[in-house]
This record gives C-alpha cells, structure tokens and sequence, in this order.
C-alpha cells in the first residue's frame, strides 16, 4: 500500500509539486519585491498608503469573483477532459468581468472619498491605476481557478496577485525614473502589470484548449448548480476579504499610513511562511474532490497528511530567519521598517501554526462541507476584526499584529477538529490530542 502510493506520488505530484513551487516562489519574490521597492524609495509612509491601494483592489476582485474561481476549480477539477469545461468558463469570465468593470467605475468615482476617509491624500493619486487594475485582477484570477482544476497549478500560480507585483516591481523603477508623481507610480504600475498577467492567461487557456480532445459531458454541472457553488464559496471568501480587505482598512483607519506600513511589511515577511502551503493548496485541492469523489478515504488521508509533514519540513528555516534575525528581514524595506521587529515574530508564530495544520480548509471545501469552513472563517474572522477595534487602540501597531495572529490560530485549529470529525484525519505531525481527548469522529475512515 505505502509503495503503491509512494509511487503514485512520485508520478502524479513531484513534477506538478516541483514547477508549482517555482511559479509561487516567483509570486511570493513578486509581492515581498514591491513592498521593499516601495519602502526603499517612499518609506513607511509610501509602503502604507499602499497597502490601502491594494486593499482597495483585492477587495474588488474577491467581491467581483463571487466565488466562481473556486467554483471552476472544482467542478472542472471533478472532470477535465469534459467539454462542459469551456461552459462553466464562460460563465465565470462574463460574469466576473461584468462586475469587476463595475467595481473599477466606482473605485475611480470615490477616489477623493477614499483619501479623506483614510486621511491618506496621496491614496487619490494612486487609486486611478488601480482602478484600471481590478477588471485584469479579477479574471486573471479567475482564469487560475480554471488553470487549477485542469491541473495547470503553475500556471495558475502565474496568474495571482504576486506575478502581477514583481513586474510592477520593474515598472515603478522606471516610473519612478521617468516621473515625478510619486507613488502615485504604483497604482498605474498595478494596472499594467495586471493586463499584461491576463493576457498571458488567456494565451495559456487558448493554447491548452487547441492540444484537447474533450469528451462530450454525460452529466454536465447545470448553471443554477455552478451559481449555488459559487454562492456558497463566495459567502466563505467574505472570511477572507475580512483579513485581507477590511482588517488592513481598519487598522489603516486607526494607525495612519506609516504604522500601517510597519504592520503591513511585518505581515508580507512571515507570510513568506506559508510559501510552501500555497503551493500545496495550489495542486492538492482538485486531488482531494476527485479522491472524495472516488470514495477513496484512505488515499485522501495519506495525501492529506503528507502535503502537512511537507509544509512544516519547509517552512520551518523561514520561521527560524523570522524568529532569530527580525531586524535583517525587515532591514531589507529600508532602515525605518526595524521598529517592527516583534510584529514579525508574532505574526511568525501564527503563520507556523497555518502551515503545520495543512490544507484543512480545502479539505472541507471539497469534500462537500464548504458550509463548514464557510462558517468556521466567517465567525473566526469577525471576532479578529473585533480585536483590531478592541487592541490596536490600546497597543498600535503591535495590537494589529496579535489579533491577526488570533484570527490564525483559531481558525485553523478549528477547521483541524472538523476535519477529524467529519473525515477522520489527524492533520498536524504530533499525536492525535483529540482522539486522546475522546473528541470522536462524526464520519469514520
């Protein structure tokens, strides 16, 4: 059985494993590059007004999304030889396009609102180029859920947000050269970075479309179907525009930009600690609905626990960086950007325990308890957004870095009992506490 599955691992995953981690290691370079570009020619306060440029975006592509990147996911990762593929991609790119087009209008109508709100005035200057940004962003992204469930985990790695930033990297360097508008140079380096990530997607999906021979669909998804899934996973990604979108637009509200930009450069380098977990959750996913699909329990159990052992094996020299020389890491922004040193050990911490419980919120998503995990992140992520109100007041920037760290650490330790209890499996390298706690499993292997 173990060499059965050794060898199904060394066939099925290593070279899909293997080209995923340099497409995110190339997305993860990206997103820590511009922030240290952005530190170094407009400090903490350039790093910060940022920060709510990029909030802005990332918010209008998760809303204007609606889920359906997690949608194509799965259901082209259910069967990706069917010709009903290329439905369910229209559907999401029409749609998501519609939405984010919409989104980009009233981003650029409200840019003075959003400097006056923030008390940011240079965030007028950038929110135009990030405006022209969102429609790109969002079917970009949508096209690497598409690039995901046909088990092109690499490419879609290329198509997310930390390609976009690496180029941009390059483009605010020549802007910065070429102009005086300050970082106002970031946002229009957003927007062409952007369409010039969605162009190659679309090149990638047309290319993979012409060498397929695909087979007429024998019971294809319907579109009331497709619109439930991705109502049910746009609902769960509220979780996730909370964390991302709203906690860095109250802490922006309650710090100002420069504390902003030390939060935010501390939160950007431990989140170079779940570098590997992306790349898992970026391949394994289709894998856990076709396993579950299969009714092979016990080979979503071992593939399971295995992408966790890699995770920790992984992560844990970043977190010993992050943990011992603090201060080196975030020296890298620029010199003012020490003074976070503890906020990165905090959120450091979180970070291991989201790496050492594995993919436990994909394995409820796919295995048909998305409803779960949906409200596992909401409820978690509203009591963290409780905690900026309640601690950032009372200890700034640090107050920031403990709540993000709570929301972490008791979301993931949730979904891990529920992934015990639902599906019988232990994810984290340590015996199993709750069996030893008598917590039973409500559906055994």
């Amino acid at each position: 059985m173990l060499t059965k599955l050794s060898q199904r691992l060394k066939g099925n995953l290593i070279l899909p494993l293997a080209r995923t981690f340099i497409a995110r290691g190339i997305a993860a370079l990206g997103g820590l590059l511009l922030l240290m570009v952005l530190g170094r020619l407009y400090g903490p306060v350039g790093v910060g007004v940022f920060a709510l440029a990029q909030s802005v975006y990332l918010g209008a592509g998760i809303l204007a999304r609606y889920g359906m990147d997690n949608a194509l996911m799965r259901y082209v990762g259910q069967d990706h030889a069917s010709s009903a593929i290329k439905t369910y991609l229209r559907w999401a790119v029409t749609r998501s396009f519609g939405l984010s087009l919409l989104a980009a209008v009233m981003v650029f109508l409200l840019r003075n609102h959003f400097a006056a709100w923030f008390d940011a005035p240079m965030l007028a200057g950038v929110l135009p180029g990030i405006a022209l940004t969102i429609p790109a962003f969002t079917v970009a992204f949508v096209l690497g859920g598409f690039m995901k469930g046909i088990r092109r985990p690499a490419t879609a790695c290329l198509l997310e947000n930390g390609s976009i930033s690496l180029i941009a990297s390059v483009l605010v360097l020549v802007l910065h050269l070429l102009s005086s508008l300050g970082i106002a140079n970031a946002g229009w380096a957003m927007a062409l970075a952007a369409w010039l990530v969605l162009g190659l997607g679309a090149w990638h999906a047309r290319r993979w479309f012409a060498q397929q021979s695909l087979q007429v669909a024998h019971k294809p998804t319907t579109r009331q179907e497709f619109a439930e899934s991705s109502r049910a996973f746009f609902v769960m990604s509220l979780a996730q525009f909370m964390q991302q979108v709203l906690g860095i637009l109250i802490a922006g509200w309650l710090l100002g930009s420069a504390e902003l930009g030390l939060f935010r450069s501390a939160e950007r380098s431990a989140f170079l600690i779940t570098f590997i977990l992306l790349v898992i959750n970026a391949v394994l996913p289709p894998r856990f609905a076709t396993l579950y699909r299969q009714g092979n329990l016990v080979g979503l159990n071992a593939l399971a626990r295995k992408g966790a052992l890699l995770g920790v094996a992984m992560a844990s020299p970043l977190l010993l960086v992050c943990l011992l020389v603090p201060h080196w890491v975030l020296g890298l922004f620029g010199p003012e950007f020490s003074e976070a040193a503890n906020l990165l050990r905090i959120i450091a911490m979180a970070q291991l325990v989201n790496v050492a419980t594995g993919s436990v919120g994909f394995l409820l998503n796919m295995t048909g308890h998305e409803k779960l995990m949906r409200n596992i992140a909401l409820s978690c992520n509203a009591l963290g957004l409780a905690m900026f109100f309640i601690l950032i007041p009372l200890l700034g920037a640090l107050g920031a870095a403990v709540a993000l760290a709570l929301v972490l650490v008791l979301q993931n330790l949730t979904a891990l009992v529920f992934v015990w209890r639902k599906l019988g499996i232990w994810m984290l390298p340590i015996p199993n506490i709750l069996k030893w706690m008598q917590i039973d499993r409500q559906e055994a292997l």
